[in-house]
């Protein structure tokens, strides 16, 4: 349920006035609310107030999307730096004990390069979140869900595929997420990957947006949640044709 979803729930559960409604979708529209006095609550409570939505009808709206939206705390995470290490890593290693946070004891080169270890396997983590494209709002309220017909766009960036063999991709979705594995030539050999994505590094950095034109690329890299994360990075891997750097 994406915010305009909610705003139809809303109003279907007015049992008020049409000229109620109105008058209290003019209100929403015009507040210059922020956090934690956002709209919504502006809304609600009018309804409330005005005796057209019960305290009940308000908790099952609530519930129902919060339910509906399990992952909407990560748009709320502002460092993409934390939300990559606090979500993005932790997520993979629940799904396998031996992704390992890579040491110098593991790999005597390792300084940082990647983000996870597999048997000699350097694995490069990226997660990115999924909006809508043509909004300037922050990050929580233009947050997409994963059936949502709206232009959208994530971008994985600081690509560094001379540091790793294998690149997860997450995106996140405010209700789902879809992981991606690839090795390095996979990423590097795509159409839309551009290198040289900051200015200084030398060619050695890329990134690559992921919008509806050309999510179906990635539809061979899926990985299907009921496999196993270990045999589809050593898959992925082993289909590597350049060799280790």
């Amino acid at each position: 349920m994406e915010l305009s979803e909610l705003k139809d729930r809303i109003c279907d559960k007015f049992n008020g006035t049409q000229e109620d409604l109105v008058n209290l979708l003019d209100l929403f529209e015009q507040d210059k609310a922020f956090f934690p006095f956002n709209e919504y609550e502006l809304l609600l409570t009018s309804m409330i107030e005005r005796k057209g939505l019960s305290y009940q009808d308000y908790l099952e709206i609530r519930q129902e999307y919060l339910s509906q939206n399990p992952l909407l705390w990560l748009f709320e995470i502002s460092a993409p730096r934390a939300f990559g290490e606090k979500y993005g890593q932790t997520l993979l290693q629940s799904l396998s004990k031996n992704l390992k946070t890579p040491t110098k004891k593991l790999d005597p080169e390792y300084s940082g390069q990647y983000d996870l270890w597999l048997d000699g396997i350097r694995i490069e983590v990226k997660a990115s979140r999924v909006v809508d494209k043509d909004s300037d709002e922050p990050l929580y309220k233009k947050a997409l869900s994963s059936n949502t017909k709206k232009r959208f766009l994530m971008n994985f960036q600081q690509l560094k595929p001379q540091c790793c063999d294998v690149f997860v991709w997450i995106a996140v979705y405010r209700n789902d997420t879809t992981i991606w594995i690839m090795n390095r030539d996979e990423v590097i050999n795509h159409p839309d990957m551009s290198i040289g994505q900051h200015r200084g590094n030398k060619g050695n950095e890329g990134q690559l947006h992921i919008t509806q034109d050309n999510i179906k690329s990635l539809d061979k890299y899926i990985f299907d949640k009921n496999s196993s994360i270990e045999k589809v990075i050593k898959a992925a891997a082993k289909r590597m044709k350049s060799p280790q750097i």
